[in-house]
């Protein structure tokens, strides 16, 4: 009589970094990119991070993977000293994503904080990577890749979960953000984005806290300064930047900029240089 193949869903061949790091207000990481998965949960503060082209915007219990060969950055947002915790491995069975940013409760945070302090006992580290399996570290080494692959499984179903429950407000981050994204010259308002939404703005407002744990126009403003930074990395001077951007007044722009930024535009050309 045969038996039910279960087949797998996930299976974590090898980890290549497993650390905890606090993150300075001013903490900016320029990027990378690698053959082999990455995920990032933040524990505490919130950070902006890059997959690619797209931005997003994380808080306390939310997480994002990185697929292997995606350029991706990482930054504090908010004027916050986050807290993250990072895992990177390789895996020759993943389960299908439906999207990037992946919601985890305090049980599973509790569980990760666990696995994490019992990873010293059985790796071997060389800074941040995770070198070698100690000689008496085995049983636990297979203990955590067990706990470290329901962990992922968790994240992708509550992530399937959620979906199912709020395909609409799904749909309406996704609108609003694009409006965002295809016009950083217009400086819209939330009521412009909740009316070209169909929805109010209280509504669209509660959607954004949902999904990125800032407002709306928190959003757009970063979403504004980063590309900013862009133009200004790619050798625009202020005031092109400024009127690429839709700001006519080339100090409100640096006004603007200083206030979401940290530092005026030219401090930030002059960093650049540096």
């Amino acid at each position: 009589m045969n038996g039910c193949s279960l087949g797998k869903i996930i299976s974590i061949d090898s980890l290549h970094t497993f650390f905890k790091s606090d993150f300075k207000k001013n903490y900016v990481f320029k990027g990378e990119k690698h053959n082999f998965w990455e995920i990032v949960f933040v524990t505490d503060g919130t950070v902006g991070i890059t997959a690619e082209d797209e931005i997003f915007v994380l808080g306390s219990g939310q997480a994002v993977i990185h697929k292997p060969d995606e350029f991706h950055k990482i930054w504090s947002e908010f004027d916050t000293n986050p807290t993250v915790i990072v895992l990177s491995f390789d895996a020759s069975v993943f389960p299908k994503l439906d999207g990037r940013v992946f919601h985890f409760d305090s049980s599973s945070h509790k569980k990760l904080e666990e696995v994490y302090e019992m990873s010293f006992k059985c790796f071997e580290r060389e800074g941040i990577k995770v070198s070698s399996v100690k000689p008496n570290g085995k049983i636990d080494a297979e203990f955590i890749r067990l706990q470290l692959e329901l962990l992922i499984l968790s994240l992708v179903h509550k992530q399937e979960t959620t979906a199912r429950k709020g395909v609409r407000s799904a749909e309406i981050f996704a609108s609003a953000v694009k409006i965002m994204e295809d016009s950083p010259d217009a400086g819209y308002c939330i009521d412009d984005i909740a009316a070209m939404c169909s929805i109010s703005p209280a509504y669209l407002k509660k959607i954004f806290v949902k999904y990125t744990g800032c407002s709306v126009m928190q959003y757009y403003s970063r979403l504004r300064a980063r590309i900013a930074c862009g133009y200004l990395d790619n050798g625009r001077s202020v005031k092109e930047t400024a009127l690429l951007l839709g700001f006519n007044d080339q100090n409100y722009f640096s006004t603007f900029f200083k206030r979401v930024m940290g530092m005026s535009p030219t401090d930030f050309r002059k960093n650049i240089k540096k």
